[in-house]
């Protein structure tokens, strides 16, 4: 049986890997297609046809294709009924999260690119800081509350997570915040959880 969504991202993409977390802890089949970053697959005019950004992820679902996974995340807690708002007010909590998460922790991920990807060292200064003040917000947060948002897991969770999974890569020092530690050991502890480099194929897969 063919899956009714496809993913199309990258192993090495945090932002993809939050589509296949969602999957696989939803019990969801996929289908996935590898889009190769280095060699600029995601600039060429088949996969601009499908994401105008030129980034991953795209969901591909129908006739219907999805880029930037704070609209990606919402749209399949809608379709699936899965790690969603229960009304209309948690579901309005839930988007000010996304958008909150994406602000004060994407500084994780820049430090992890710069330091991965041989970006600008000279940056690292401000990123570093801006990411230890994003960590330590979100740290607070997290004291008294086993997951972000409602005492379950939501798409709040599967946003942030990424950017906790490899913090070693970002060169964050993960026991200063130890309400995000475990925090994470909840979510790596979830029935069906796989790390990022085992969840996501090198290649294409139905998953």
């Amino acid at each position: 049986m063919t899956a009714a969504f496809t993913l199309h991202g990258n192993n090495n993409s945090q932002p993809a890997f939050r589509i296949a977390l969602f999957f696989r802890l939803a019990g969801i089949p996929f289908t996935y297609r590898h889009v190769d970053l280095r060699s600029g697959q995601q600039k060429t005019p088949g996969y601009l046809a499908i994401n105008r950004f030129g980034r991953v992820p795209t969901l591909v679902h129908g006739d219907l294709a999805l880029s930037e996974s704070n609209v990606i995340l919402p749209y399949l807690a809608e379709q699936t009924g899965k790690f969603g708002g229960r009304d209309p007010v948690e579901k309005l909590r839930l988007a000010e999260w996304l958008s909150w998460l994406a602000d004060v922790l994407l500084p994780v991920q820049r430090a992890r690119a710069v330091r991965k990807f041989n970006g600008d060292a000279n940056a690292l200064p401000w990123i570093d800081a801006s990411a230890a003040s994003g960590l330590a917000l979100f740290d607070q947060h997290l004291a008294g509350h086993d997951f972000i948002e409602g005492g379950r897991v939501t798409i709040a969770d599967i946003f942030a997570f990424p950017w906790i999974d490899l913090l070693e890569e970002s060169a964050v020092d993960a026991a200063k915040y130890p309400n995000i530690q475990a925090w994470a050991a909840r979510m790596r502890a979830l029935p069906g959880f796989k790390p990022q480099y085992e969840l996501m194929p090198t290649q294409d897969a139905d998953c």
